[in-house]
């Protein structure tokens, strides 16, 4: 038991002594808190700019114009006399789309004939893509619902039906769980989620290797764990076991009052929907922080250095970000690359904690996500326990500094 507190007190030493595991494991997360999702504030990306080739010039394609200027989504930046003059403007990067209204437009629709008005947006940045079809596609659609009720109504229709000819079947679209269609609301909670595996995972590293560039402290731990009788006691594996548990309980505490800053107050100060209650996000943040830990315990008996724990950890952090899935499903990754996303506590976290807090799930509604969580802090568990009795045995060459370092 002396041993298990003694690695607690240690592992704090070792953190708040050492100016790069604070930043990374306290400051880095109060930065990024505040300072991610600002870029994010508007939510929706509004008034992109585009350019208007009106080959027209006729009352109606003005109003057509003025309409795709009015809608919030877009601006009419400039015009263009051609469609090349309008593809030099976008290459200039003075426009991220182009509407061409072709002659004989306005001709055509009092004629009754179909005029077809084109819409080209830059795909290569789909989220500029999106709202410039989207509102090319809503300012003509709205044009064109005007001009075919004004014919009805000149057939002695009265408006009420014109309307209801003109749409009998229209549909009602609510979107859920995300009411402004934010890309904050989307990406933020999500990433949120990432920044506390990766920070916790380098940070562990950090202090890992740190440790191994000084001496290979696991061998002091074990000295220590022998003179207070813990070693005899329980054995080699028990020491090992006390040392992991204090160690993990440390990260832990730690990483639990990030959670709750996160999840209470980062969360309400930038507007994101939380749902879930506080006992309920508990039960789900354990196992999850859990398995970050272990992970990260496993894995830090490799680093020799703190540099080559940040080169290695923070190399993970893209791989990890394409890997959540919350940018690509998944279930559409290839197979083996579902199974190492799998793998990743993040994974399956994300997808836990945006049903709790964005959906109002129940801990039952996630009861897949909260069991992965618990066998992957098992696995995770067991593989720590192992690396931390092979490294309090390890040979006195493999606890030695690298050369140079020390």
């Amino acid at each position: 038991m002396t041993s298990f507190f003694r690695a607690i007190l240690d592992e704090y030493r070792r953190i708040f002594l050492d100016a790069g595991a604070v930043l990374v494991l306290v400051a880095a997360l109060v930065l990024y808190a505040f300072f991610y999702p600002i870029p994010y504030l508007p939510e929706v990306l509004k008034h992109v700019p585009v350019v208007v080739v009106d080959l027209d010039q006729s009352e109606l394609s003005r109003k057509l114009v003025r309409m795709i200027d009015a809608h919030e989504l877009t601006h009419v930046a400039a015009d263009a006399r051609s469609l090349c003059e309008a593809e030099d403007i976008v290459r200039a990067g003075k426009a991220d789309g182009v509407l061409v209204i072709p002659q004989q437009f306005e001709r055509k629709v009092r004629r009754g004939d179909q005029a077809q008005v084109a819409a080209y947006a830059d795909a290569s940045y789909f989220l500029v893509y999106r709202q410039v079809l989207t509102g090319a596609l809503e300012a003509t659609g709205t044009l064109s619902a005007g001009i075919e009720i004004r014919r009805l109504q000149a057939t002695g229709m009265p408006i009420d039906q014109a309307m209801k000819a003109r749409d009998p079947l229209p549909l009602t679209m609510r979107p859920l769980f995300n009411p402004t269609e934010g890309y904050g609301t989307y990406i933020v909670p999500a990433v949120l989620v990432l920044i506390l595996q990766q920070t916790l995972l380098v940070g562990i590293g950090l202090v890992g290797g740190t440790e191994r560039e000084r001496g290979g402290k696991h061998g002091r731990d074990a000295r220590a764990a022998r003179q207070d009788g813990v070693g005899r006691a329980s054995g080699p594996s028990g020491s090992a076991l006390s040392i992991l548990l204090g160690k993990a309980v440390a990260y832990f505490a730690l990483y639990l009052v990030h959670s709750l800053f996160y999840f209470g107050i980062v969360y309400k100060l930038f507007g994101f929907q939380q749902r879930a209650d506080a006992l309920t996000l508990l039960w789900f943040v354990t196992p999850f922080l859990l398995s970050v830990i272990f992970l990260g315990l496993t894995t830090r008996v490799l680093f020799r250095s703190r540099e080559m724990a940040l080169q290695v950890l923070l190399f993970t952090s893209l791989p990890a970000l394409f890997l959540a899935g919350f940018s690509w499903p998944v279930e559409a990754l290839p197979r083996w690359l579902a199974t190492c996303a799998d793998a990743l506590p993040s994974t399956t976290g994300i997808a836990g904690f945006l049903r709790l807090t964005q959906m109002g799930a129940v801990l039952s509604d996630v009861r897949d996500e909260w069991l992965t969580l618990w066998v992957l802090c098992g696995a995770y568990f067991v593989l720590a326990w192992i690396t931390q009795w092979w490294s309090l045995r390890a040979p006195i060459a493999w606890r030695r500094p690298l050369q140079g370092t020390d």
